[in-house]
């Protein structure tokens, strides 16, 4: 048989927090479309909107973008549980800070250089870094001291 697993509601505060970040997300996520836009359409020329749409879901260009963009349609996947597990969002705001704080090389690149051409995309930064202290997260890891000798 096996064991029964703990489930814990995500709290109000919580709930809260997560729905905070994930605006601060989505807003970043629109400027920094935008900053891309400008830059791939400095190259290739003016693309339509609906174009658009189609390169931003194929083209190589915007790839970077996709682990905020899963990012952000998980956050709404676990909003939208009745109630959402507190550690599955733990576990999100894990990701967004890791995402934003230490963020993988091709993500972390990109991202560098859209906050030195779009001024909106370091007020973004600003508002995802407020939201992400406010969000349950796991404590950081502590590397293991020594004992010292007394």
């Amino acid at each position: 048989m096996t064991e029964p697993i703990e489930f814990t509601p995500a709290s109000a505060a919580q709930m809260s927090a997560m729905q905070a970040l994930r605006a601060a997300l989505l807003a970043q996520h629109k400027v920094l479309i935008a900053n891309d836009r400008l830059q791939y359409e400095a190259i290739f020329g003016p693309v339509p909107t609906g174009r658009f749409v189609q390169l931003l879901t194929e083209d190589p260009w915007f790839r970077w973008l996709d682990p905020l963009s899963r990012l952000i349609v998980a956050l709404d996947e676990w909003l939208e549980q009745t109630p959402p597990p507190a550690d599955t969002g733990v576990a999100l705001a894990d990701e967004a800070a890791k995402l934003f704080r230490n963020a993988d090389a091709e993500f972390g690149e990109r991202y560098r250089l859209a906050l030195q051409q779009a001024p909106d995309a370091v007020l973004g930064q600003g508002q995802v870094l407020a939201a992400l202290r406010v969000a349950p997260q796991s404590p950081p890891d502590v590397p293991d001291v020594p004992a010292t000798a007394g």
